[in-house]
Formats: structure tokens, sequence, C-alpha cells
């Protein structure tokens, strides 16, 4: 049987924030694969990371796991990716299983490019697919970790 056109769900679609961070590639790198700092940093304002659930292994076939904590009302949120690509200090390239009880229905891919950018470095994050509902709250996480990021290595 083949679908007519219109019948298809939306497509789903990539995430992409670009940002410049104070502090060279080195540093910004570092920040994604050190688990003090990602403890620090990465989960949006109103999240909190455990230092303690931060597991990572960095290199291609590693992973990096951690558990995101809603500071409201406790809710956990697990992350997990696994390093598909590693070129240090410029791209991290991760992949993560679908989460379909947090909405996410299927594998993502996150790229992380790092690039000098004067005495920063210009970060993209691509990340996707995402559904039409979830890419916003995607792109705010994103958005606000990047931010915590800045605030933690910037100059």
């Amino acid at each position: 049987m083949t679908a007519e056109a219109g019948s298809q769900p939306p497509r789903d679609r990539e995430v992409r924030i670009t940002r410049t961070i104070g502090g060279p590639p080195d540093v910004v790198f570092n920040a994604f694969v050190d688990g003090d700092q990602v403890a620090k940093w990465w989960a949006p304002e109103g999240f909190d990371v455990p230092a303690d659930s931060v597991e990572i292994d960095a290199r291609v076939g590693g992973r990096i796991h951690f558990t995101m904590v809603d500071s409201q009302t406790g809710a956990e949120y697990p992350v997990r990716f696994e390093i598909v690509e590693l070129s240090e200090p410029e791209l991290l390239v991760f992949s993560s299983p679908a989460m379909p009880e947090v909405g996410i229905l299927e594998p993502t891919r996150t790229r992380v490019l790092l690039e000098p950018d004067g005495d920063g470095t210009l970060v993209t994050v691509t990340q996707g697919p995402h559904t039409e509902e979830l890419a916003p709250s995607a792109e705010a996480g994103w958005q606000g970790s990047l931010a915590k990021l800045e605030a933690l290595v910037g100059s």
C-alpha cells in the first residue's frame, strides 16, 4: 500500500545553535569531555547534573552519560551519548538512542563543531532529528546549556 501525499506525519528536523564562547577551542573541547565540567554546565536552566551521574569515556566508541535533574520536581532525565566521531579539539559527534518516554521517537545524532573565532571559539551544535513539537525544547535546552558553558569557560 502506498501512502498518499500529505498523509505522512511532518518531517522530523534538526536544531542548529551557533554561539561564540570565550576561550580557545581546546578549553571548550575539554569542557565537553571532562566530567567535573560537564556536571557544571550541560543542562538547561532549572536543571542540575549530579557529578556522580557523569560517566565519560572520551574516544570513538566511548560514551558520555549523565543524568539531568529538574530542580523543581526532582524528575530525572538520562542523557546517553555514544561518541561516533572525535577530532580534538574541533569536532565531537554523538549518537543517542530513541527515548520515547521523553518524546524522542528516533535515535538522534549530535554534531559539535568548534572553530577558532578571535580569542574565543565558535560552537555550532546540530542535533536531530526532532519532531516539530520537540525541536523548540531541544533548541532552548542547548541555548541554556551553552550559556552555562560560556559562564564556565568564557573569559
